[in-house]
């Protein structure tokens, strides 16, 4: 039913700039590595650009785009969490999209 690997890996390329410039990704960074799907390395390259958030969330969806489905999962459940719901949605949106393509 839902996007292999390869697919929300398509999405998010699609909406980068989108989600680049709106994503918080220090709160959602921090909410997944709370939840394990961030190393500890990966969230200090985040934290690491604390002073400049584009280039934090542009790390953020770069890792999220190499893993598996599961951290990808847990990405848009901490967009949830960082009061960013409405960019959930537009991802979830898309996601569906890009499925009834090539249905």
């Amino acid at each position: 039913m839902w996007a292999d690997i390869s697919d929300h890996a398509r999405v998010l390329r699609k909406l980068y700039d989108e989600l680049s410039s709106t994503i918080d990704a220090q709160t959602v960074a921090c909410k997944m590595f709370q939840e394990n799907k961030l190393s500890q390395k990966e969230l200090q390259s985040i934290q690491s650009k604390r002073s400049e958030p584009i280039l934090a969330a542009e790390r953020l969806l770069n890792i999220v785009m190499e893993q598996p489905r599961d951290v990808y999962w847990c990405f848009l459940d901490a967009l949830t969490h960082a009061e960013q719901e409405h960019l959930r949605k537009i991802i979830v949106l898309e996601t569906l999209e890009g499925q009834s393509d090539v249905s």
